[in-house]
């Protein structure tokens, strides 16, 4: 995948098969203005249809539109893509072109060819002509992202390589959870049967209270709280076991399927088409003081198409020297806190480079890290 910004606040990212335009602020969550995908309509949001005159349906037909065109506006001193519409199309509105970005320069050469790359990957994606005022030479294609090596190790996640199919991920959660979480029932359910059997053996036999050193202004309480206890404790039980129910052991992510999976076994919990992502978020918060860079709670979430969140993997484990060999230690506890584009091959720890290797599978999505200290 390639990116390029256009502005402060926009970027261009696009592939063989997806172009998108993208507009980033400070303090809010990217959000996507245009998408163009093979076979598929020309697509876009609300704020592009009305300041584009276009139908508020948001999308536009292959069929309706004609050809990919870049050129120089003097006055607005930039580059300016934009796409033709078929006859038919442009007597709904006053023109049959429309502005999809621009790239302002005083320079007309200094964006010439970043334009002439955009615009001809828009074209590529949509199978029309593109047209421009000036010929440029093509430019190389990118070299292939090098992302880490697999397996990766994150803390009881472990991410591998699929087996079904070639492009295909698959996290694997570790058995020592399960066993961590059976020890921990078993422990609430000794306490329940402690509390019980002293509560009951307190009201019915010749277990004496005691009449001083309690909080509580009336000792004969004593025996109602322990049942309390044990009733808080049985619930405490019920929820967890709930949650070892629900809990996925596995994720799959399938390039091939374009699909997101979770499994319990050989059940599918739940699936999501790749086409609801538009970018993947990795979170890790650091420990703020300490010699070596230390990640707290890390987790991976899916940036869905109509604003939510979908949580992947969370790991809350303590990670103590959490850069990858290849990272620079001392640079990875420099860096400030806040939300940042992460290139797939910049990746410093084990959880980010995971997010990398789900963010290429799945279309080469946007990658943004989510840096915090406590």
């Amino acid at each position: 995948m390639t990116r390029i910004a256009i502005s402060e606040h926009s970027l261009v990212d696009f592939s063989a098969e997806r172009w998108r335009l993208i507009h980033i602020e400070d303090l809010e969550a990217p959000k996507l203005v245009v998408e163009a995908k093979q076979d598929q309509p020309f697509r876009y949001n609300g704020y592009f249809a009305v300041s584009r005159d276009l139908p508020e349906a948001g999308e536009i037909a292959l069929g309706d539109l004609g050809q990919v065109v870049l050129g120089w506006s003097q006055e607005a001193a930039s580059w300016q893509l934009g796409l033709t519409l078929s006859p038919d199309f442009a007597r709904l509105r006053s023109s049959r072109w429309f502005e999809v970005l621009r790239l302002a320069h005083p320079d007309p050469a200094e964006y010439q060819a970043a334009a002439t790359q955009v615009g001809k990957a828009l074209a590529a994606v949509l199978s029309i002509p593109f047209a421009t005022t000036t010929a440029i030479e093509p430019e190389p294609e990118p070299e292939p992202i090098a992302l880490e090596a697999l397996p990766l190790e994150l803390g009881i996640w472990r991410l591998d390589a699929g087996g079904e199919a070639e492009g295909e991920l698959q996290f694997q959660r570790s058995p020592s959870w399960l066993r961590g979480k059976q020890r921990q029932l078993a422990w609430y359910a000794f306490l329940v049967l402690l509390y019980t059997w002293v509560s009951i053996a307190t009201l019915t036999g010749d277990l004496g209270l005691p009449n001083a050193g309690t909080l509580i202004p009336d000792p004969s309480w004593l025996p109602y709280l322990g049942l309390v206890v044990a009733v808080l404790l049985i619930l405490a039980i019920a929820r967890q076991a709930l949650l070892m129910l629900r809990a996925a052991d596995r994720l799959r992510i399938s390039a091939s399927h374009e699909t997101v999976s979770a499994w319990r076994g050989s059940v599918q919990l739940w699936q999501l088409e790749a086409s609801a992502v538009q970018a993947v978020y990795v979170s890790e918060v650091f420990k703020k003081r300490g010699r070596r860079p230390t990640v707290l709670h890390g987790e991976i979430n899916l940036h869905l198409l109509d604003g939510s969140f979908l949580p992947l993997l969370i790991d809350a484990d303590k990670v103590v020297d959490a850069a990858l060999p290849k990272a620079d230690a001392d640079a990875l506890k420099q860096l400030p806190a806040g939300i940042n584009a992460l290139e797939a091959d910049e990746a410093q720890t084990a959880m980010q480079a995971a997010a990398a290797h789900v963010a290429v599978t799945l279309g080469d999505l946007p990658l943004y890290y989510d840096r915090r200290t406590r």
